[in-house]
């Protein structure tokens, strides 16, 4: 198979996976008109400033009713790679990657400290975009991230002094993961003590109670 599971996407992350230009003006538009209408209620969308940005936000959806403000980061891409059959999602698994000097630092998807509501994905050339509720595609990655790596392709992006490194996971993939985390079973109210039993903050329903 060409592509992230296979050995057609040749090690151009830096090229083809970087980023656009996210507060260009064409790309400004195509974001206020995805996110005015797929968020209910939303009023305006407006640019994050540089602090806002840094902790995981680069637009807030500004809604009526007096309702809280969402925090969109945005994924922009100058090149939509399902032209050519891969329809996958950059999803980053170190921010800093681990050394004998450094623990490193998680990466964007897998960081529970990270402010955020929605990632919008935006391919600039075909206008395709995905809109993902972050805190579910953050406890699905973080569960499956290190079986994801060993079975979809992995790229690493040199930083000056550090790497950091993505996976490139099927979007069908990864929406199915997110479907698992939203759609399970608690366990019978006498089995309450299994859930206890496990003892770590890894542990989740996707061990315990997995869907079928």
């Amino acid at each position: 198979m060409d592509g992230p599971a296979g050995e057609g996407r040749l090690n151009q992350f830096d090229m083809e996976e970087r980023l656009a230009w996210s507060d260009g003006v064409a790309i400004s538009a195509d974001v206020n008109k995805i996110l005015l209408d797929r968020i209910p209620a939303a009023l305006r969308v407006e640019r994050a400033d540089g602090t806002a940005d840094r902790n995981g936000t680069d637009w807030w959806v500004v809604r009526k009713y007096c309702l809280n403000s969402l925090s969109i980061d945005l994924k922009a891409r100058d090149f939509d790679w399902l032209k050519k059959g891969q329809d996958d999602l950059a999803l980053e698994t170190w921010s800093v990657l681990p050394t004998d000097a450094s623990p490193g630092k998680v990466g964007w998807t897998r960081d529970p400290e990270k402010r955020t509501d929605y990632i919008l994905w935006l391919w600039c050339d075909t206008l395709r975009f995905c809109l993902v509720p972050f805190p579910a595609l953050c406890k699905a990655f973080t569960y499956f991230w290190e079986d994801w790596s060993k079975q979809y392709k992995t790229r690493r992006q040199n930083s000056g002094g550090w790497q950091s490194e993505c996976v490139f996971v099927p979007r069908q993939v990864v929406f199915a993961a997110i479907n698992r985390w939203s759609n399970s079973y608690l366990p019978k109210r006498s089995e309450t003590s299994i859930v206890k039993s496990f003892g770590n903050t890894q542990t989740t329903l996707f061990e315990v109670y997995e869907m079928e």
